[in-house]
């Protein structure tokens, strides 16, 4: 079910699917949206009322603000549409939405059950981003190759020849800066989400001090968030446990349902 909620001068879109009892809030990747987690319905539905938010510049999410979305602004907007905003519940993060998952994780642990991660974006630091979205020269630069990209497109396809990017991350990479639209929307959600950077050792810290279960799965083919970031980030907790399937970074179909629904303890 599509809902709304006016947030300032916003409109803040999500989705509920499911009837159960239990809530699992729920994070969508990179130019997807709330409606991306609809393949869980059937498998986790009768237990669990997922709650799926379509972050600014995503889906039919209508962001006015200012081009900035911290972490204060998403947790007050929980508990305006948390039926139960006073009691535990499960966070769910796919790709970028992994990122935001494990923001949540670090600032509100004693409100946090269990967390499931698919193919989780925010395991690794990623310098580049920080560079231009919280640096000021590295704003600049990033703002001026949003609006003349060639370099960068050049730079890109040479690194592939060389064989200092494969071709994965070649193909990747062009699909948000090729097309001007894009780049537009690549330049205002990397801004305006600027402010979630985990830090791993302060959520591993937190992991075993709020005993919080936090299951990992990735594609075996994923070229883009490697199982390897998730062994890293295990190390030698047993709260943390990390899968590999057969397939690619594009995990939230219905056929992999089972193997998602898997990383949630009922």
């Amino acid at each position: 079910m599509k809902k709304v909620l006016h947030y300032n001068s916003s409109q803040i879109c999500y989705y509920t699917y499911g009837s159960g009892n239990r809530i699992i809030f729920c994070f969508h990747g990179y130019g997807l949206s709330g409606e991306s987690f609809s393949v869980l319905q059937t498998v986790l539905g009768a237990d669990f009322t997922l709650i799926c938010i379509d972050l600014p510049f995503h889906g039919n999410t209508l962001w006015q603000n200012e081009l900035l979305f911290s972490d204060n602004i998403l947790w007050a907007i929980i508990q305006k549409i948390n039926p139960n905003p006073n009691e535990p519940f499960c966070l769910m993060g796919y790709s970028l939405g992994g990122r935001i998952a494990l923001q949540l994780l670090q600032n509100h642990p004693d409100l946090i059950q269990q967390v499931a991660l698919i193919a989780p974006d925010g395991l690794k630091f990623n310098w580049w981003q920080h560079l231009a979205t919280n640096t000021k020269i590295g704003h600049s630069l990033f703002r001026f190759t949003m609006r003349h990209p060639h370099w960068l497109i050049t730079l890109i396809r040479l690194s592939s020849t060389l064989h200092f990017i494969n071709k994965s991350v070649e193909k990747f990479s062009l699909a948000y800066i090729v097309e001007a639209n894009e780049r537009c929307l690549l330049y205002e959600r990397w801004c305006v989400l600027k402010s979630f950077k985990p830090n791993m050792r302060v959520v591993r810290k937190l992991i075993s001090q709020h005993h919080i279960p936090i299951n990992l799965l990735f594609g075996e083919y994923d070229k883009i968030i490697t199982t390897n970031q998730g062994v890293s980030f295990k190390k030698d907790e047993p709260l943390i446990s990390v899968k590999e399937i057969k397939c690619g970074h594009q995990l939230l179909k219905e056929k992999y349902a089972l193997e998602v629904a898997k990383l949630i303890v009922k």
